[in-house]
């Protein structure tokens, strides 16, 4: 059997592969790894050769954005369960606002595998979960060369591992990519997207999130679908973990999506529809919605329901391209949250693995030239063309030719090297492509950061010696009574113990007596030094010194300027 790649969509996203399979007998399996922009099956395979399947990595609209369009020669859509469920839902809906080709014959196509499936009798695939977004797998394809020997099917197997976008880390609770698999890989596809920022943006954007809803706010999150349930899970989970109550509450295409994932988890609610915004909308609850920008759907209608209050937040997470919410009066945010690998994770992820080839994909022009020197271990091919390109003839792996015989020579001492130096796989079975228990510290989130954020603040009282903030440690915090009319009524009531309620109204209301008397006070004036700041075109002003207003509250500001030297 004779293996080669072609570059399906190589001066758009360079995401999506045509692999031939040419047996013996003259028979050629073609295998369409995703339907990118630009991508025409029409023009790919040779006139006496079909299209026998696409394996779908994942349910974002740059690798399905041409699905419709390429469904041939009853060719099925393989890929992993959660990834169909996903598609089943974003393809009708995405259609409203893109040409999409045959929506309904690529439905009728999907076939969810989780095993080894054939495409030939001596060629099978199977997905395994590689992070990046809910439900995203890579495959790994398996081929016996009947040339090599009198082997069985199972003595001399040659694997190759398609990747598609992938990260190591876990994403709403499914596996990030393994590099410990039962088999030596010979051969990786492999999506070079990479960012060093995800993490960052990600702490960045719960921190936001959570400092606002637990202030009380009215907080929008607007996203995509997708984004919006892999936030929905780590937002419900750490306050979990904090062990505080956050009310996250899904509506609209994300509310459906989370009810065909079957999600399960604390703090989290759905709605699919809703009439009016006040349904959905609560002070202290976290509303994710769709899409992105506040232009359609429930985005558009619920950030015209806020922006005009200057309490309340509109957070963007983004993937790039949106563009921030601007106009009103309620406080605007906009992070880039997209969930690929770090550059060195690549290199660890080459060196685990250990292949004798590398293709690299998803990357176009100079970076495919960058990567073509970046690994000595391996062949590595970043051709910036359309061509067939020969992996395996006649029994072996070959090398590109453009190298002379004497890089090659060298190329493969080095490969033996990096096998040799390969640790010793453990797993005996390959990953599947399942939901696991949630720990979010292992998708990125500073969970010891935002503990002592949210769960160790020091003690405030105010001029009378009342408690006003939140006390040292969650043994000390006190538990909230039945009823806000219990606390206004009897103070005393916000020191009672309820095991089964959260301290956190008690500290707002309790907090919120402090300042009502103060303002009740015969001179309600009080002054403070700020500090005026500015970012994107806006004004902030820093409270230098200690103030008890709340989050939202409207005041009169009279501006007296200072210098250095008065601030000091």
């Amino acid at each position: 059997m004779d293996v080669s790649y072609q570059n399906a969509n190589v001066y758009a996203g360079n995401e999506s592969t045509l692999l031939r399979f040419h047996t013996n007998d003259g028979t050629t399996a073609c295998i369409l790894i995703d339907a990118g922009e630009g991508v025409d099956v029409d023009e790919l395979p040779a006139d006496d050769e079909y299209l026998n399947a696409i394996l779908l990595t994942h349910g974002h609209i740059d690798h399905y954005r041409t699905l419709g369009d390429n469904v041939r020669h009853n060719a099925p859509i393989y890929t992993a369960p959660a990834t169909a469920t996903i598609v089943e839902r974003a393809l009708p809906e995405a259609q409203k606002h893109n040409d999409l080709g045959a929506v309904s014959d690529a439905l009728d196509a999907l076939e969810p595998i989780e095993d080894w499936t054939a495409i030939l009798p001596n060629l099978e695939v199977r997905p395994i979960p590689v992070g990046h977004t809910p439900g995203a797998v890579g495959f790994v394809i398996r081929f016996h060369d009947e040339a090599s020997a009198n082997s069985t099917f199972d003595d001399e197997m040659q694997y190759l591992l398609a990747t598609g976008d992938f990260t190591t880390r876990p994403c709403a609770g499914f596996p990030g990519l393994e590099t410990a698999l039962p088999v030596d890989i010979d051969a990786v596809l492999m999506n070079v997207a990479t960012t060093d920022e995800y993490t960052t943006h990600l702490n960045d954007s719960l921190r936001t999130i959570l400092e606002r809803g637990f202030a009380g706010s009215s907080v929008v999150v607007a996203t995509s679908a997708l984004t919006g349930v892999h936030y929905a899970t780590l937002l419900g989970h750490l306050a979990d973990e904090l062990d505080r109550t956050l009310p996250i509450r899904l509506v609209g295409q994300t509310a459906k999506l989370w009810d065909d994932l079957s999600f399960d988890t604390p703090n989290v609610e759905s709605q699919r529809v809703f009439s009016e915004p006040s349904e959905v909308l609560d002070l202290g609850v976290i509303t994710i919605c769709g899409p992105d920008e506040p232009v359609r759907g429930s985005a558009k209608r619920l950030f015209g329901a806020i922006e005009d209050d200057p309490s309340a937040v509109f957070v963007q997470l983004t993937t790039g391209g949106a563009e921030p919410a601007s106009g009103g009066s309620c406080t605007t945010h906009a992070f880039e949250v997209v969930n690929h690998p770090m550059p060195e994770t690549l290199d660890e992820t080459v060196a685990e693995l250990a292949p004798q080839h590398i293709v690299i994909k998803h990357a176009t022009g100079g970076e495919l030239n960058r990567f073509q020197k970046r690994y000595d271990e391996c062949f590595t091919w970043g051709t910036n063309d359309a061509h067939e390109h020969t992996l395996y003839e006649s029994g072996e792996w070959v090398a590109p030719g453009w190298l002379t015989e004497r890089v090659v020579q060298k190329i493969r001492m080095q490969q033996w090297q990096a096998l040799g130096d390969k640790p010793v796989a453990t797993r005996e079975n390959f990953p599947v492509p399942e939901r696991t228990p949630i720990d979010v510290a292992t998708e990125g989130v500073a969970v010891d950061e935002f503990r002592d954020q949210f769960c160790t603040q020091s003690i405030e009282t105010d001029h009378d010696g009342r408690t006003i903030g939140p006390s040292a440690s969650t043994e000390n915090r006190q538990s909230h009574p039945a009823t806000t009319e219990d606390v206004r009524d009897d103070p005393a009531a916000a020191s009672s113990s309820d095991p089964e309620t959260d301290s956190f109204e008690s500290t707002v209301l309790t907090r919120l007596d402090a300042i009502e008397s103060k303002f009740d006070a015969e001179d309600a004036t009080e002054t403070v030094t700020v500090r005026v700041l500015s970012e994107d075109g806006q004004t902030f002003l820093q409270v230098l010194g200690e103030t008890d207003l709340p989050p939202g509250q409207l005041v009169e500001l009279q501006i007296n300027e200072t210098t250095d030297e008065d601030e000091s």
